[in-house]
């Protein structure tokens, strides 16, 4: 069984023809980014706290508590109808009050427990970013998948320090955690640069993207998410459709695939134009680059490109993508709001 079956046609999901866009004259000027607060280091350290953290596998039956590591499976609905993107399957978190869902951990860890379901009854804020949504009751099943008790070790022990390997002093510890969040920071940038250079890129080459291209493009996306394990969980086709329904009728959605098809089709372009060569070499050098960061090494990235041939075609899909990124951006000039320099 697979999640709710696709009705386009062949010919409704065929790409459309861009002309290549040309790529002179690009720039752009990227923002200052808003200063870190006091809020922003004292969340990163807390994470870096937990890293350290001793932790415990809850038995089975055996309650939650505020600070646990929990694996949930969450549902929500309201007025009876599956609340859109609520799905979560296999979610891990740390069972902590959530700004958004005010309540939703606390009740989960005053009466939630490892191997059982729970009903809780909310109301969701004022805020909520389903407006049709904001200020309704709402009920959320959830099963508890697993859980672990987390002790947190003395923020000023010298096991503490020993451990994370930071500094021996509080001190010196935040000192380099600014500095990680400063780094953060100018990573973030570059990568909103190249989001302000792609959708030039793509406004230079309009383009009318077909509903059916868009609206299976979306089904793709529910699926990886939500879809498969509402199949595994054996959730009824009228469900699997009411969930659909929501990702197809979310406008921020849908704006985010159109962005990312045009952008695609603008890129795949500029490769044929500029009659662009991928050399195995480059391949494996684009995706090591992008799977560094994850752990990945150049031994595993070779393995990871001769896996599958299904796997190695969506590595390469990846890799001509950024080879294509790559040659956009050295054709454009990037300037840093403050900065001397582009």
């Amino acid at each position: 069984m697979s999640p709710v079956v696709s009705t386009a046609s062949t010919d409704s999901l065929k790409l459309p023809s861009v002309e290549a866009p040309s790529l002179d004259g690009i720039s752009v000027l990227v923002p200052t980014p808003e200063d870190l607060t006091e809020d922003d280091l004292l969340r990163a350290f807390h994470e870096k706290r937990r890293s350290v953290a001793t932790t415990r596998e809850r038995e089975k039956g055996e309650s939650l508590e505020l600070g646990d590591n929990v694996q949930l499976n969450v549902v929500g609905y309201c007025d009876g109808v599956l609340i859109p993107f609520s799905a979560r399957f296999g979610m891990s978190t740390e069972l902590a009050p959530i700004e958004a869902m005010p309540g939703f951990s606390e009740t989960v860890a005053q009466g939630g427990k490892v191997g059982e379901s729970m009903q809780i009854a909310l109301e969701l804020p004022e805020d909520y970013p389903v407006v049709a949504l904001q200020g309704k009751p709402a009920r959320f099943l959830i099963d508890v998948v697993g859980a672990q008790q987390v002790t947190m070790l003395s923020e000023s022990s010298p096991e503490f320090f020993e451990k994370l390997g930071m500094g021996g002093t509080l001190d010196e510890v935040l000192n380099n955690i600014r500095e990680e969040l400063e780094d953060e920071v100018a990573g973030e940038l570059w990568v909103q640069a190249q989001d302000m250079v792609l959708d030039e890129v793509a406004r230079r080459a309009p383009v009318e993207l077909p509903k059916a291209l868009v609206e299976e493009e979306i089904r793709r996306r529910w699926a990886q998410a939500e879809g498969q394990a509402m199949v595994e969980y054996n959730f009824d086709v009228e469900e699997q459709q009411e969930a659909l329904r929501g990702w197809l009728t979310d406008p921020t959605t849908r704006a985010d695939v159109e962005r990312r098809l045009h952008i695609g089709l603008a890129l795949k372009a500029v490769t044929e134009a500029e009659k662009l060569q991928l050399t195995p070499e480059k391949l494996e050098e684009l995706i090591r680059d992008h799977m560094e960061p994850f752990g990945f090494g150049a031994e595993e990235v070779a393995a990871a490109l001769r896996e599958t041939p299904e796997t190695t075609k969506k590595l390469v899909e990846l890799g001509w993508y950024l080879f294509a990124v790559e040659h956009v951006m050295n054709k454009a000039k990037v300037t840093f709001e403050g900065a001397e320099q582009g």
